[in-house]
């Protein structure tokens, strides 16, 4: 048996065709209506197998067009679909002269089923319900009726779908205010912390500092070397503890507040940073190199942060080398324009890199180098905030490089 399948879904003429094949028919595959009617004037095939809703002719088209032919009206066709599934396109379907109207998918014993009882009855003379086509426009006319049902049952469906999106963006928009006040209470939360920690725990911790040096001053003479000692450790410790704070409160800070984009000039900034350095230690001869022309939409009072914090460390961890050279230019990283700060200093062992960015982490000796330990925390935490990121690659005793994005 010769059975020609009409489809504008590869994927489903496969499937029929796989099912027919294996029962021992001949498949002939057309994509939509127009080549199947050349096909079928071609092939004469034995049964026809239609889908409704294809491009250039759909389904009822064809089966009407086919009717017209004399040579061709009397085999049975019937219509397989997905789409047009209502009981108006069935009954359509039913008096253009479709043998049945099946909705897709069926199981592959179940499809062959249908093709068995339609083709028995074409046998046995049943089954043709109509006699010759139908004239153009009572064609047009049904057809029309039929499109403008469908294109109302689906103007409900989108109709509901969109008012379920609206009361779903509705829900959303709520969370999202409610979300927001609460991260606005937690933001004034640590504000208030904030301000804790910056009078509640910094007053005693200068009272220990003055009572310190009070004691060194009046009772010097009663101390003996062990303890001075003692009180200078104090000291000290009060000292680095207040530090700690003013770093904990900066980071903090750092965490809040809107990003204000603008053009920004990183060459200028970079400049402004390497001028300043230079100033604070006149006595010290460091090379810079900082390309020119280097900008980027990001908050400038931010970046001069990160800038600052960067060429900072350069600035610090090359002081060992007497020909210290600092860089700033502009590279790729991930297909994304990136910007590097490389400096020719002492670099430092890889193994230890993740702790670089966590605050308080530091890969050398307390006191080896001036620093408070956040500098890189806080370049972290703006970079993240532009949806950037960055990294760090060193070789001890060679220097190292910062990347970043923004």
């Amino acid at each position: 048996m010769k059975v020609l399948v009409v489809d504008d879904s590869r994927n489903d003429r496969k499937i029929i065709r796989y099912n027919l094949e294996w029962h021992g028919c001949q498949v002939l595959e057309a994509s939509n209506g127009r080549q199947g009617l050349e096909l079928a004037a071609q092939e004469k095939p034995d049964l026809i197998i239609s889908d409704c809703l294809m491009p250039i002719m759909d389904g009822f088209h064809f089966l009407h067009e086919l009717k017209k032919l004399t040579e061709l009206k009397s085999i049975p066709f019937f219509f397989y679909s997905a789409v047009y599934t209502g009981n108006k396109e069935a009954e359509l379907a039913l008096s253009l002269g479709a043998r049945a109207f099946l909705e897709k998918p069926k199981e592959p014993d179940e499809l062959w089923e249908a093709v068995g009882r339609i083709m028995a009855a074409q046998a046995a003379g049943e089954g043709e319900t109509v006699s010759g086509a139908w004239r153009e426009e009572e064609f047009l006319r049904n057809y029309s009726q039929m499109v403008a049902g469908k294109l109302e049952e689906k103007v409900r469906e989108l109709s509901e779908v969109n008012e379920s999106l609206l009361r779903l963006n509705s829900e959303l928009e709520r969370r999202v205010m409610e979300r927001t006040a609460q991260l606005e209470a937690a933001n004034q939360e640590l504000e208030m912390f904030s301000y804790s920690v910056s009078h509640d725990m910094r007053a005693p911790l200068r009272h220990l500092e003055g009572f310190s040096q009070a004691l060194a001053e009046e009772y010097a003479a009663k101390l003996n070397t062990t303890g001075k000692e003692y009180l200078e450790r104090i000291k000290k410790s009060s000292r680095r503890m207040l530090e700690m704070i003013d770093a904990i409160l900066e980071l903090s800070r750092f965490a809040r507040g809107k990003v204000l984009r603008e053009s920004v000039d990183l060459s200028a900034l970079a400049r402004e940073v390497a001028e300043g350095l230079a100033k604070s230690q006149p006595d010290r001869a460091v090379s810079f190199s900082i390309a020119d022309g280097l900008t980027v939409r990001a908050d400038a009072q931010l970046l001069r942060v990160v800038l600052e914090n960067l060429i900072g460390n350069a600035w610090r961890f090359s002081a060992p080398n007497a020909e210290a050279r600092i860089e700033f230019y502009s590279t790729e990283w991930d297909g994304r324009l990136a910007f590097a700060v490389r400096d020719n200093g002492v670099g430092f062992d890889m193994a230890f890199a993740d702790k670089l960015f966590a605050p308080f982490q530091k890969l050398h000796k307390n006191g080896e180098y001036n620093g408070r330990g956040v500098g890189l925390a806080i370049a972290r935490r703006i970079i993240t905030r532009h949806g950037g990121k960055i990294r760090a690659e060193a070789v001890p005793g060679k220097g190292a490089t910062f990347t970043f994005t923004v």
